[in-house]
């Protein structure tokens, strides 16, 4: 194992931990830093802005990222099955990044030798309980070893904004309006990320709009990416002012418990 060729990859999602990872490894881990890959697992359903925050993020760290791209996308997937991805079927998940990964591995294999790949991932000390990559076969253990710097130098939420903050490359800016990295028709989303996702990016929520009616319409049955509703009825104008509301609600909630907690 020791005379074997060592791969080093970070994988980058666009969002705040990976990329406060990689700042911290060229700040904290040079000698790695300067043999690590940066990876993005490019689905083709990234927002915009997260495109955006790449490119940004090569000119802080002058180093270039390696997008990889699935065998096929998320459209061609599709309008084989009809079926939109759920908690229960995050099939998104599989064939957009999962699988790609461990093509872009064997790839690197053919091309460069037999070797061990060490993979940086950028989970914090405050979510230690989540998991990161996950070799399921023998062949698959024996190549890869997952690594948590942030973790492991107990790094949390608060250190990985610091991070951002002090190195002037800060959030990417969906965050202002989004709570979640990700794909712009992620199940996971909450009613208010959709009604900004259709006042920010109108052309993507209809997209999503005709992904959810057209498994309606091919599979007879019900598809909602929100528990909601649908998203036709989503930006029915009752119902949209109903989730701002709610959405004003609960953040007045949130400011007064903080307010509770610092007089405290």
């Amino acid at each position: 194992m020791d005379n074997k060729k060592e791969y080093h990859i970070l994988s980058l999602s666009g969002g705040k931990d990976s990329t406060a990872l990689a700042f911290f490894m060229r700040d904290n881990m040079p000698e790695i830093f300067e043999k690590l890959e940066l990876v993005f697992y490019d689905t083709g359903c990234d927002l915009p802005e997260t495109y955006n925050y790449l490119n940004k993020i090569e000119i802080f760290l002058n180093k270039k990222i390696t997008r990889v791209k699935p065998e096929k996308n998320f459209d061609h997937i599709f309008h084989t099955n009809f079926l939109i991805p759920a908690p229960h079927r995050r099939y998104c998940t599989i064939e957009l990044k999962v699988k790609p990964s461990w093509k872009y591995i064997y790839q690197k294999i053919e091309k460069e030798g037999k070797g061990i790949f060490y993979f940086y991932i950028g989970i914090r000390a405050d979510e230690s309980w989540r998991k990161g990559i996950s070799p399921k076969t023998e062949k698959e253990k024996s190549l890869v070893i997952a690594k948590y710097p942030l973790i492991e130098n107990q790094i949390n939420k608060n250190d990985v904004e610091n991070i951002l903050i002090n190195k002037g490359i800060f959030y990417p800016d969906y965050y202002k309006w989004r709570a979640r990295n990700g794909c712009y028709f992620c199940f996971y989303q909450k009613p208010i990320d959709w009604i900004n996702l259709y006042e920010k990016h109108p052309e993507l929520y209809k997209k999503a709009m005709y992904y959810e009616e057209t498994g309606l319409k091919s599979r007879g049955e019900i598809f909602r990416w929100c528990s909601y509703g649908t998203l036709r009825e989503m930006i029915k104008k009752e119902n949209l002012e109903k989730i701002k509301e709610n959405q004003s609600t609960k953040k007045q909630s949130e400011n007064i418990e903080l307010k509770l907690i610092d007089n405290l």
